[in-house]
């Protein structure tokens, strides 16, 4: 087994001390504001995309803004907005059925980079050569960062901005473990503000954790490593991955079928996830709609 094969999965001791999503039991206006449909929403075209993505841009950073210029913050000398929160945005209002868009990633990833981000400058301003060295604290902060929210399964694109941000801005390395509270602020808002603008005419979070059923005993991910041409029992049927080549990738309601040859990542299997579960809630919303048909 070489180093190519080595994995850490975070999840295998974290899932299970996670509670299942149990947003179906709380009232409907609140549920649907948490990201919670009993069915298969429909997708909206890009120019209402287009159009939510201005407005919850524009909302979300104007409420940053507004919190950050309270007297008592702007007294420590914190700037107008973290600028990381500006690519923040695009993700939070514009992709948001996207795994890197999704409540897990933007809170801890925003979190574990800006303390990454701090504890690197504070070493490195140890030295008295600080400022001839704030190049290399830059680089180190974001190369963790990135690291870091790797193996902890929350990676956020803009949340390496805000390692980088910390160690090579002077306004914010000024701040010390004072710009925490501040990300953490920030990112709570831009959290509560994509869940009431995101969930008028489209659904956020697709998943609040994972994309996998934490309601399941084992928590395995619903990867089937197969051999095209082979016939495997999925649920209550099967399926045969028929491409002898071994060249593509089966997403059903219960499994997604991998040929054995194909590497995928963390990431990829989020976003199969995603689908699967798509399909999942489709089959079962078709399901429920044939048993109140046959009732009546």
């Amino acid at each position: 087994m070489g180093v190519k094969s080595w994995d850490i999965d975070i999840d295998r001791w974290l899932n299970p001390l996670v509670p299942y999503n149990r947003l179906s039991r709380l009232p409907r206006p609140i549920s649907r504001f948490l990201g919670y449909r009993n069915g298969p929403h429909g997708e909206v075209g890009n120019i209402l995309v287009a159009w939510w993505a201005f407005v919850g841009a524009f909302s979300g950073v104007a409420v940053l803004e507004a919190a950050l210029m309270i007297p008592e913050i702007q007294k420590h000398g914190v700037p107008t907005v973290i600028a990381s929160f500006g690519a923040a945005a695009i993700l939070e209002y514009n992709v948001i059925s996207s795994p890197l868009a999704q409540p897990r990633n933007s809170l801890f990833g925003h979190i574990l980079s800006a303390s990454v981000g701090i504890g690197v400058t504070k070493l490195f301003m140890l030295n008295s050569d600080f400022e001839d060295l704030r190049w290399l604290a830059g680089a180190t902060s974001c190369g963790l960062a990135s690291a870091v929210m790797t193996l902890t399964k929350t990676v956020y694109p803009p949340a390496g901005a805000t390692a980088l941000l910390a160690a090579v801005d002077p306004t914010l390395s000024r701040l010390g473990w004072y710009l925490l509270p501040l990300v953490l602020l920030s990112a709570a808002l831009t959290l509560v503000t994509s869940l009431l603008l995101n969930n008028i005419q489209r659904q956020y979070p697709v998943y609040w954790w994972t994309a996998a059923d934490l309601n399941k005993k084992v928590f395995e991910p619903e990867i089937k490593k197969v051999v095209p041409g082979t016939r495997y029992s999925v649920g209550s049927g099967s399926t045969q991955l028929e491409n002898d080549a071994g060249l593509s990738i089966t997403v059903l309601a219960d499994a997604i079928l991998v040929p054995e040859s194909i590497l995928i990542s963390q990431e990829e299997i989020a976003t199969l996830e995603v689908l699967r579960i798509r399909l999942k809630e489709t089959a079962s919303s078709k399901a429920d709609r044939k048993s109140n048909a046959a009732s009546v």
